[in-house]
Parts: structure tokens; C-alpha cells; sequence
């Protein structure tokens, strides 16, 4: 029983009607909570059903793919419509392929599109571009030395690079055209050539576009020479159509390489002004972008040109898978096909 002022209020039309309006306030919140709620009650079954669909639709999918890439075809080939576009690229993502072993080690001596086990062509084409780089070091260091200033640009790290890369080439061709079986499958020598080359062929690209986008309109208006031609143009031209040519493949990981040069320059450039160095003309940054009394700009230059790396990391990659989808489809076949006609005329000959 409610108290006794409760119960002579409740008693009163007055306060049973105050009563019946409070319940009715009451039950009309209820039914507008309710209504909502209602409502989403079957947005939310739906919702569970979709989530449930689409979990099992991405199984079945993920099923079939991992059913066809592991498929086995006849000859022990693979097929090729098991592989999306971007699968080479996914494979690339393992620790593997961080390491520079390769079990060909003939790769690293012959052209991808030479027929057999020595070629002339091949020897004399290392050796031109060898004898090219080695003719721009010599000239720019005769012609550009200012007493010493011509050691701290990142150009002429990379025209050393270059000079040096493809004459080691050339050095590794001539010793596999006398003796084919000179060089062990994990070799020392083929995995410095091998980090040597991919980390020329990055700076390369990158040097030329960073001079001509970002340091060449900044220079005084003039003929624009052999040597910049040479150091920032003719470098990147060569190495890039060197990666047509050569036989070993070109892995993503091996990023590392030339980001590792890249942030050694960044780190000299750094100690270079603490230490006061100056260029030639007195400026005490080799590069404008790369001036430390303006640690903005510089780290955001270093910053900029390691996703540029990266760009042309993934780049020379797509050229690596590019070479390999046209050979496979020109070369290939034929050397099948002569082979096969080889083998027929010799069992006939028996």
C-alpha cells in the first residue's frame, strides 16, 4: 500500500488523472525506443547473413586459387592462367629473397637471348660499355677534379658505380668464355656483381631524374655539355638497357642495396656540414636540396628520393618479369624446337 498522502492524491480525479498521464508518457517512450529497435533488428539479421556470405564466397574463392596454383600439368608445367598479374610481384614479399644465392651461376656470365654457351657478341658488348664508363670517369676526374670537390657529388658515386659494375661485368664474361665452369653455384664474386649492378641500375635512374627535374633548371642558362649528358643521362640509358639484356633475374628485396648507398651519401652530406666542408664555390652543401641549415628541406629531399628508389626498385622489376614474358615467347620455343629436331635426326642417324 502506498503512503497516505500517496494514497488521498491517488484518490482524487485529479491525481488519477496526473496517474494516467504519466503511464501513458511512459508507454509512448517505450514505443519510440521500441520502433527503432524493431527496425534494426532485421538490419542486423541481414547484416549477420551478409557477413556470413561473403565469409564463405571469399573461402570458396581463396580455395579455387590455392587449388590451381598447386595444380600439376603435364611435363611438369605450370599454367600460366593460375596467376593473376600482380602474383610475381606478391612472391617477391619473403625473406628469401632478401639473400643473393643463385643456383645458376651461368646467369650472371651470358646474355638472356644467346643461343649458345659462349658468345662473341655477348664478350664485346661488356666490354664497349666497360670501356665507355671507364673513358667518362677518367675524362670528368681530368676535367672536374677542383682540388678534390668532384668526390662529393652523388653523379660521379654513381658514375664510379657504373664504370665499376660494368667492368666487373666484363671481367665475369671473359672469365666464363674461356672457362665456362670457372664460377660455383653461391659465389662471392657473382653475389658482389650481382648487388653491384642492381644498386647502379637504381641510382642511375634516379640521379638522372633528380638532376634534370630538380638541379638543372636551377643552373645557369648554357650549352649543357658532354659530361652531364654523359653522368646524367648516358648512365641511365646504359644500365637500363642492360637490364634487357642480362640473364640473372632482378628480385624486389634487394631494395636494400641501394637504399643503404642512398642513406650512406645522406649520412656524408651530413657530416660534411658539421665539419664545415664547402664546394668550390664556397657553399657549404654539395646540393641546395640537401642544405642542413635547412633540415626540412634536406630530410624531406632524403625522404623523397628513397620512395623514388623505391619506384624504380619496383620498375626495374616489371622490366626483369617484361624480359622473361618475351622470352618465353620468342626465344624459347625455337631453342625447344631445335633441340627437338636435333634429337630426331640423331635417332634416325642410329
Amino acid at each position: 500500500m502506498p503512503s497516505g498522502r500517496a494514497w488521498e492524491i491517488f484518490q482524487t480525479r485529479d491525481g488519477l488523472t496526473t496517474v494516467c498521464r504519466r503511464a501513458n508518457t511512459i508507454r509512448a517512450n517505450i514505443a519510440k525506443l521500441a520502433g527503432p529497435l524493431a527496425q534494426l533488428i532485421p538490419w542486423l539479421r541481414q547484416f549477420s547473413l551478409y557477413r556470413s556470405s561473403s565469409q564463405l564466397l571469399w573461402a570458396a574463392l581463396a580455395a579455387l586459387v590455392q587449388r590451381r596454383r598447386h595444380r600439376v600439368y603435364p611435363a611438369g608445367m605450370r599454367d600460366p592462367s593460375s596467376e593473376c598479374c600482380c602474383q610475381p610481384l606478391l612472391d617477391e614479399f619473403q625473406r628469401s629473397k632478401f639473400s643473393l644465392h643463385h643456383d645458376e651461376p651461368a646467369d650472371f656470365c651470358r646474355s638472356q637471348w644467346q643461343k649458345g654457351e659462349r658468345s662473341w657478341i655477348w664478350l664485346i658488348y661488356r666490354w664497349i660499355f666497360a670501356l665507355f664508363f671507364a673513358g667518362g670517369v677518367l675524362g670528368s676526374l681530368i676535367q672536374h677534379f677542383d682540388e678534390g670537390s668532384w668526390f662529393i657529388y652523388l653523379t660521379d658515386w654513381g658514375f664510379v658505380l657504373c664504370f665499376y659494375a660494368c667492368t666487373y661485368g666484363a671481367v665475369v664474361a671473359t672469365i666464363y668464355f674461356i672457362r665456362p665452369s670457372y664460377f660455383d653455384s653461391g659465389s662471392w664474386a657473382l653475389k658482389i656483381y650481382w648487388a653491384s649492378h642492381y644498386t647502379t641500375t637504381v641510382l642511375a635512374l634516379m640521379i638522372t631524374l633528380v638532376f634534370w627535374v630538380a638541379l638543372y633548371p636551377t643552373m645557369s642558362d648554357g650549352p649543357v655539355g658532354l659530361y652531364n649528358l654523359w653522368a646524367h643521362a648516358f648512365n641511365s640509358i646504359v644500365m637500363f638497357l642492360d637490364c634487357f639484356v642480362v640473364a640473372f633475374p632482378t628480385h624486389l628485396m634487394h631494395f636494400i642495396y641501394p637504399l643503404v648507398v642512398g642513406l650512406i651519401y645522406g649520412l656524408f652530406s651530413l657530416i660534411f656540414f658539421w665539419s664545415g666542408g664547402t664546394d668550390y664555390w664556397g657553399n657549404r652543401f654539395i646540393y641546395f636540396i640537401l642544405d642542413w641549415e635547412r633540415p626540412g628541406l634536406a630530410i624531406g629531399s632524403v625522404c623523397g628520393c628513397i620512395v623514388l628508389a623505391l619506384v624504380f626498385c619496383i620498375l626495374i622489376f616489371w622490366v626483369y618479369r617484361f624480359r622473361l614474358w618475351m622470352y618465353e615467347r620468342c626465344v624459347k620455343p625455337q631453342t625447344t624446337e631445335i633441340m627437338q629436331t636435333r634429337a630426331a635426326n640423331s635417332t634416325e642417324k642410329v
